[in-house]
């Protein structure tokens, strides 16, 4: 009985071994979701259409985007997370609920370190100080000088609390010495949209507000990061015209339910580098200007638990904690 239990235990191993790549070689063998957690309109949108349309043809298989927008992303990227493990169900997202979730929130049910699985960087960029036409600043330095002359009196939208541009902006208050008053929203677009309105005063946007900045229903004033933004070269470095030290970047990586198998996420990061690539894509992205930034799984990982030590030193600074 040994010798057969023995017989059948390796027979056993080598159908798993061989079942494993076999999996990986025939998926997909059906439609792929995206769970973009932001409303149509945004970056993290664009980019999962843009992407995802891509992935599609690449697999000769739909890629769906579905929006399930709230709680600065973590809705969505929750619904993912607690999805099978199929590589059928993923996410594409912004840092707030990736590498920030777990900082600002008292009630999460989950931790976006355990169980979401880093697939693949798609994008990166700065971002982007726009105002209302009518806030009198031009750059960094004015915007600081203008909020000191008015504490408590500039509001400050983002695409909801405890997403990066929250955090880019809690940043800019701390470093700045001001209180700009933070208004969350369900996304960049209906933040953006009360901002033209004149509703609220400012934000820190992803591109999204490129084509309302050249049509100049927003005014852009500075740019995160260290560099000029080739998008906007004529829109001064936050750092350089204020503020110096000052450097947030926005991303938007493709994360899956965390027990998804490595073959399978092997094979989405170089569908997904093939597709960043293609040049009507890369033409595509830059165009609305989202940087295609291809990273592999361990080198992703390693991105995210980086920038969640960095922001963690922020929202302890600035108090931020949220229901």
């Amino acid at each position: 009985m040994r010798a057969c239990d023995a017989l059948c235990g390796c027979l056993v191993t080598a159908c798993l071994a061989w079942a494993a790549p076999t999996a990986a070689q025939s998926y997909p063998a059906r439609p792929i979701r995206i769970v973009v957690p932001f409303p149509p309109g945004g970056g993290v949108d664009l980019t999962a259409r843009t992407v995802g349309q891509r992935l599609g043809e690449q697999f000769a298989q739909p890629v769906v985007i579905e929006n399930r927008a709230g709680a600065a992303g973590t809705i969505g990227a929750e619904f993912v997370a607690r999805s099978p493990a199929d590589g059928y169900t993923l996410l594409v997202a912004g840092p707030g609920a990736v590498s920030v979730a777990t900082l600002v929130f008292s009630k999460l049910g989950y931790d976006p370190l355990r169980d979401l699985a880093p697939v693949a960087m798609l994008v990166s960029m700065p971002y982007i100080l726009v105002t209302h036409p009518s806030v009198p600043a031009r750059n960094a330095r004015e915007l600081i000088a203008l909020a000191r002359a008015n504490p408590g009196r500039l509001n400050m939208a983002s695409g909801g609390a405890g997403t990066g541009q929250h955090l880019a902006g809690e940043l800019f208050n701390m470093m700045a010495g001001i209180r700009m008053v933070h208004i969350p929203y369900k996304g960049t677009a209906p933040a953006i949209s009360d901002i033209i309105g004149g509703h609220a005063d400012l934000t820190f946007s992803d591109p999204s507000v490129l084509a309302l900045v050249r049509s100049g229903k927003l005014k852009a004033i500075g740019v995160s990061g260290t560099q000029v933004y080739q998008a906007l070269p004529e829109v001064p470095v936050i750092a350089n015209s204020g503020l110096p030290g000052f450097d947030a970047l926005n991303w938007y990586p493709m994360m899956a339910p965390a027990e998804t198998s490595k073959e399978i996420i092997t094979r989405l990061n170089a569908e997904v580098a093939r597709a960043l690539t293609a040049p009507e894509v890369r033409e595509k992205l830059l165009a609305q200007g989202l940087i295609p930034t291809p990273m592999t799984p361990e080198q992703l990982g390693a991105y995210i638990r980086a920038d969640h030590e960095r922001w963690a030193k922020v929202v302890r600074a600035a108090g931020i904690k949220l229901d």
